[in-house]
């Protein structure tokens, strides 16, 4: 065996990178990620104003995305959810000193208003907000009815059995070109073959 066949297979059974190479596949990652966050993100977040104003308007919370008829995820609006909160705050912290459960600071306890909150209840006809396992009033708080966007949305592929089957279909379709028409104005979201 000649030495320059030994000096190749050497090389071959390296798998390890040097690490100028390692340096160089960073900062190519690094400036892939810089593109991704100002020219990319924004086509993501897209729908995000356009789907809050539309719930605001109709109420309608999300927005099924199809490609050929067959669906490859959905948008949905967050919502605050309904919940308790202090709008009183001296008469709430004369109920909590009542219940000794003051901090020296005079403010309730953090563990006792989030008990207070999370136990809370109103009674629907007159509107008073009492403690579910007592039946005490709880004064000082008032309800805030939830249903209003938080100003995010949540994006789910559309799966099977665990696997997103949508985001398969979808690259699918860009890489056969048919969003070639749709991504015109925005080539940098086009798969590399179809970039004019």
């Amino acid at each position: 065996m000649s030495h320059d066949a030994a000096d190749d297979t050497q090389a071959e059974q390296s798998t390890e990178l040097p690490l100028t190479s390692l340096g160089l596949i960073g900062a190519l990652a690094r400036a892939l990620e810089d593109h991704q966050k100002g020219v990319i993100k924004p086509k993501k977040d897209a729908p995000l104003a356009p789907l809050i104003n539309t719930f605001l308007a109709k109420k309608q919370s999300n927005l099924v995305v199809e490609i050929g008829g067959e669906e490859v995820g959905r948008y949905k609006v967050n919502v605050t959810r309904d919940r308790f909160e202090i709008a009183d705050r001296t008469k709430f912290d004369a109920y909590a000193e009542k219940k000794d459960e003051i901090d020296v600071i005079l403010t309730a306890k953090p563990a006792f208003e989030s008990a207070c909150l999370a136990h809370a209840v109103r009674n629907p006809e007159t509107g008073t907000i009492f403690d579910s396992r007592t039946g005490e009033e709880i004064p000082g708080l008032e309800f805030v009815p939830g249903g209003e966007p938080t100003g995010t949305l949540t994006f789910t592929w559309k799966s099977f059995k665990g696997e997103p089957i949508g985001k398969n279909v979808l690259l699918a379709a860009a890489r056969r070109g048919d969003l070639d028409e749709l991504l015109k104005e925005t080539p940098e979201l086009l798969p590399g073959e179809h970039k004019k």
